[in-house]
C-alpha cells in the first residue's frame, strides 16, 4: 500500500466500539506526482491520479457566476494538486470572466466515512472548495467553502451543508451565526494561507456519520456537528447546543428556518441556545434535539430528501469559483488573477476512511443485544379504547405486567432504550394478532429520537394470546452507544395486535479478504429499485435478507451488474461480492 503524507497524522473522529479505520484507496491521494493539461473544457477532459480523479466537473456545466472551468486550470506539481485561476477574455452572465479548474472523484464516497484534506485556500475574493455532492446535484456536504481575501467573508469559512430542490431550483443551507465560523489568530484566510510565500496548509475535514449527523474538523479538532433537530458549535471555547426556533414558506411554498429581521443578528436564522458546556457533551445534542418545540431538521428542515437526509453516494469536488452572488459583490480585478501570491489553492493530500468491525463475523445480528419489554414505556398515548387506569395504549398492561393488549389505530409507547454498543441494528418483536374483522391491514411504525425510521406489517397469528417472535423488516442503522427514544405506532384498523417484547440486537460486518473495497462500487445505497454493483473482475454476488435466507444469486463478469431488488421488501440485507461483505438498504 505505500506511504502517504498523512500516515503520522491521528484521524480525530472516533470510529466506534469494536470498529477501526479503513482507509479507501480510490478517494484517496497525497498528490506526491505530476500532471498538465492542456486548455480544453468538458469535452476534453482527462483522468488522472491512477485514474482516481477527472479533470472537470462531474457534468457538463462549466462553472456559476463568471467562472469558466477550464482543464488548463488544474496541474499537480510533485507535491500539490493546484486550481489556478486567470482572467478570462470573454465576461460570463454579465460578470468578470474568471478561467478557473475543477476536479471531480471517480469513485463515491458513502457514509459512514471521515474525509479530510489538507489544503491552503487561494488568498483572491474567490471562493476556495473541497466538497462533496450526490450526481443528481441534490445533496451537498462542504468540507471547506472559504472566500479568501474577501472582505469580512475571508475572515471565517461557512460549515455548510445544502439540500436541493432542482425544478424550481430551491436550495437550503444553514444560515444561523455559527455556521460562520472564525479560527483564533487568523483574520484573512487568503493572506494567513500564503504566508508571504510560506504557505499554510488548514486539514479541514467531515465525519458523516450517518444520514442526518454530521461532525466538522479543522486541524483534527471538533468544532460543529449537526444532528437532527440541533446543532452544536465551540464558539471561543464554549460549546453551544442549539435548536431553530420557527419556518416559513417561501414563493414555491417550500419550508425554510425563519431568520432574524433586525438586530444584530439580521439575516441569520433564529436560533435558542439550549445548554452549554465547556466540552463536547453528545448527550446535551441529542437532549437539544429532543427539546425542538418544532422539530426542525437542521440538516434538511424542508424535507427536500423526503425525510432521509443525507443518503446518497457523494462524488469529491475541488474546484475554485466565482459564485453568483460573490461576483456581484467582489470582483477580482486583473491584476489579482495574474497575481501568483493570490491566484492558487493548493490541495496536499485527501484522505477518505470508513469505520469497519474489527474481527466480527459475517454479516449476522450477533452483536450486543437489548430485550425491552412492553410494559417498559416512558409515554403513551391510546384510542378511545383505552382503559387509562392500567396506563396503556389499548387496554393497557396485563398478565401480571408482562403485555401491552388490544393495541389500536394510532396507539403508540415511547421506550428509552441504552444501545451497549454504536451501530446496525436488527429489530425483533413477539407479538400476537388475531386477524378476521379485527385487523384488516395492521402496521407497527418506528420511530428513532422522533424521526420515523419504517413501517413494518404485523404478520397475523390467529389470536390475542397467539404470540410469535417476528424479524421485522424494520432496522436501526448508524446507532450511537448511550440512550435512544424508541417509539412504536400502531397504524391501520382497530383492534389490532398485543405486544410482549421486543428485541434490539447488532448487525455484525465482515471486511474484505478477497476483493478489496477499491474496486468495487455499489449504488445507490439506500435504494428503492435497482442496485448497482461494479466490479474489477469476474465474481459471485450474494444477497441475503437480516435472517440469513438468500434472495438472490448471480455468477457476474467484470464491469458494472444491475438488480432489480424492489420486491425484496423494504429493510436491511447484506449484500456478498466474493468475500466482501456490505449492507444494503431497500427503501
Amino acid at each position: 500500500m505505500g506511504q502517504y503524507d498523512w500516515d503520522a497524522i491521528a484521524i480525530p473522529a472516533d470510529a466506534g466500539v469494536d470498529k477501526e479505520w479503513q482507509l479507501q484507496e480510490n478517494l484517496s491521494d497525497d498528490f506526491n506526482y505530476t500532471a498538465s493539461f492542456s486548455d480544453e473544457g468538458w469535452g476534453q477532459k482527462e483522468n488522472f491520479g491512477s485514474g482516481k480523479w477527472n479533470n472537470f466537473y462531474h457534468d457538463n456545466w462549466d462553472g456559476p457566476g463568471g467562472t469558466v472551468w477550464r482543464t488548463s486550470q488544474v496541474s499537480v506539481d510533485g507535491d500539490n494538486l493546484v486550481i489556478t485561476v486567470a482572467k478570462n477574455p470573454t465576461d460570463k452572465n454579465g460578470y468578470t470572466g474568471v478561467k478557473s479548474g475543477c476536479v471531480t472523484s471517480n469513485n463515491r464516497v458513502s457514509y459512514p466515512a471521515y474525509v479530510e484534506s489538507s489544503l491552503s485556500v487561494a488568498n483572491i475574493s474567490l471562493a476556495s472548495c473541497f466538497w462533496l455532492l450526490s450526481s443528481d446535484n441534490t445533496q451537498e456536504i462542504d468540507i471547506i467553502e472559504n472566500y479568501g481575501s474577501t472582505p469580512w467573508f475571508g475572515s471565517m469559512t461557512h460549515i455548510s451543508h445544502h439540500s436541493f430542490i432542482r425544478t424550481p431550483f430551491t436550495d437550503y443551507q444553514p444560515r444561523d451565526r455559527n455556521s460562520w465560523y472564525t479560527v483564533s489568530g487568523i483574520s484573512n484566510w487568503g493572506e494567513y494561507c500564503w504566508n508571504n510565500g510560506n504557505r499554510i496548509y488548514m486539514r479541514m475535514g467531515v465525519y458523516w456519520k450517518a444520514p442526518k449527523h454530521f461532525e466538522y474538523y479543522i486541524d483534527g479538532n471538533l468544532v460543529r456537528v449537526m444532528y437532527h433537530n440541533a446543532t452544536a458549535t465551540k464558539i471561543s471555547g464554549t460549546w453551544q447546543y442549539q435548536y431553530f426556533n420557527n419556518t416559513y414558506k417561501d414563493a414555491n411554498n417550500y419550508t425554510f428556518p425563519t431568520n432574524y429581521e433586525s438586530g444584530t443578528n439580521k439575516g441569520y436564522t433564529e436560533v435558542t441556545t439550549h445548554s452549554v458546556s465547556t466540552t463536547y457533551d453528545f448527550s446535551k445534542l441529542e437532549a437539544a434535539s429532543a427539546a425542538s418545540p418544532n422539530n426542525i431538521c437542521v440538516i434538511d428542515p424542508g424535507n427536500f430528501q423526503g425525510g432521509a437526509g443525507f443518503t446518497k453516494n457523494l462524488d469529491i469536488i475541488i474546484n475554485m469559483e466565482s459564485q453568483d452572488w460573490l461576483a456581484a459583490q467582489y470582483t477580482p480585478s486583473d491584476t489579482d488573477l495574474s497575481d501568483a501570491t493570490k491566484n492558487q489553492m493548493k490541495v496536499d493530500w485527501v484522505r477518505v476512511y470508513k469505520p469497519v468491525s474489527v474481527n466480527q463475523g459475517e454479516g449476522s445480528a450477533t452483536g450486543a443485544s437489548v430485550k425491552v419489554e412492553a410494559e417498559d414505556f416512558i409515554n403513551t398515548s391510546g384510542s378511545a379504547y383505552d382503559d387509562s387506569g392500567s396506563g396503556g395504549p389499548g387496554y393497557g398492561v396485563v398478565d401480571g405486567g408482562t403485555v401491552i393488549t388490544h393495541v389500536n389505530n394510532s396507539d403508540w409507547a415511547e421506550y428509552t432504550v441504552n444501545i451497549p454498543t454504536g451501530g446496525d441494528y436488527q429489530i425483533k418483536y413477539s407479538i400476537s394478532a388475531p386477524g378476521g374483522q379485527y385487523a384488516d391491514d395492521p402496521n407497527i411504525k418506528l420511530y428513532i429520537d422522533g424521526t420515523p425510521v419504517s413501517t413494518d406489517k404485523v404478520t397475523i397469528t390467529g389470536g390475542y394470546n397467539t404470540f410469535e417472535e417476528q424479524i421485522a423488516s424494520m432496522y436501526a442503522t448508524g446507532l450511537t452507544a448511550g440512550n435512544h427514544t424508541f417509539k412504536f405506532e400502531a397504524s391501520g384498523s382497530e383492534w389490532q395486535y398485543n405486544l410482549d417484547y421486543f428485541i434490539f440486537t447488532q448487525i455484525i460486518y465482515s471486511a474484505s479478504n478477497d476483493i478489496n473495497a477499491s474496486n468495487i462500487e455499489i449504488y445507490p445505497n439506500p435504494t428503492a429499485g435497482m442496485l448497482n454493483i461494479t466490479s474489477d473482475r469476474n465474481t459471485p454476488i450474494e444477497l441475503y435478507n437480516i435472517v440469513g435466507s438468500k434472495v438472490y444469486q448471480i455468477k457476474a463478469n467484470a464491469g458494472t451488474t444491475s438488480i432489480d431488488i424492489s420486491d425484496f421488501g423494504s429493510g436491511l440485507y447484506i449484500l456478498k461480492v466474493g468475500d466482501y461483505i456490505e449492507r444494503v438498504i431497500v427503501d
